[in-house]
């Protein structure tokens, strides 16, 4: 099967997906799969045939790479899951009629759930054995929070590219996690511009960036993610990230720029297709 995740690298990003797998963690590690119930063939793709052979099996770890969910069990089994744009779960200790957008309910021996739901079905669930290389890890990038990346590493990948370094920081093989709203946010802290093209981005910026984005991807974490207008993201027991109620410039045109020395508005300007909000007096 040909994997593609084009299409679907807006929301949730990286702080999102860490939210939802750290309170995945604090429900079902050391539990057991009891049954799992298929309530549609698939997703974005179908499901693998052999998705019962989890039954039975032991919740060792809940991880994160990049925008998946890795739910590591035993006999070397890993269940990836991608939310893509309204993918989430929820945790039941009750479990009645499915809703309609109920597509994967988890049995667990605690007579407890963990329910799969996506009114848009762009997520992804399948299932790997460690040790391969499943074709939609294969090819990531460096993690943002980790020691294998920081402002050299990054001036190195991005100096020869002529893309604008917005689009750059959300490409997944140059660093994963961070999406529209993210880059944005990332962007506006380190006084550089979404237009500015990669390979124009000097040492100096590239550790700003490199600084700007582990403070912001902490706070958002920190914060529980972003919930936008939508009100789509929630975490598993149903809370709001709050992220978002202090954004810089997501989100903000014609309001006024946050910097006290700046009487200068948020511009919103369409790039490739998706919406980018920055201060022109700030962002060089």
């Amino acid at each position: 099967m040909s994997f593609s995740t084009s299409g679907c690298e807006n929301m949730p990003e990286l702080p999102e997906v860490e939210t939802v797998c750290r309170g995945l963690a604090g429900h079902l590690i050391g539990k057991h799969i009891v049954k799992i119930e298929l309530n549609r063939d698939g997703l974005r793709f179908p499901f693998p045939s052999n998705m019962k052979s989890i039954e039975g099996l032991k919740i060792k770890s809940i991880n994160r790479r990049a925008k998946y969910i890795l739910i590591e069990l035993e006999n070397n089994s890993t269940l990836l899951v991608h939310l893509g744009m309204t993918g989430r779960f929820k945790l039941e200790n009750l479990r009645g009629t499915p809703e309609k957008h109920d597509h994967v309910v988890i049995h667990l021996d605690d007579n407890s759930t963990a329910v799969y739901t996506d009114p848009r079905r762009f997520g992804i669930i399948d299932l790997f054995e460690r040790g391969q290389n499943h074709p939609l890890l294969i090819k990531l990038g460096p993690e943002p929070l980790s020691s294998n990346w920081d402002g050299e590493i990054l001036h190195s990948s991005i100096k020869n590219r002529k893309s604008a370094i917005k689009s750059v920081l959300m490409n997944q093989h140059v660093v994963v996690g961070i999406g529209n709203i993210y880059a944005s946010e990332i962007l506006y802290r380190s006084g550089i511009s979404p237009n500015r093209k990669a390979s124009n981005v000097s040492s100096t910026m590239a550790n700003r960036i490199h600084k700007c984005t582990v403070e912001v991807l902490k706070e958002a974490i920190d914060s529980g993610g972003s919930t936008l207008k939508d009100g789509q993201f929630v975490d598993v027991n149903g809370k709001l990230g709050y992220f978002s109620h202090g954004f810089s410039v997501y989100d903000r045109e014609g309001e006024m720029c946050k910097n006290n020395n700046c009487t200068n508005i948020i511009k919103k300007s369409i790039h490739q297709g998706r919406s980018t909000y920055h201060c022109t007096r700030c962002q060089r």
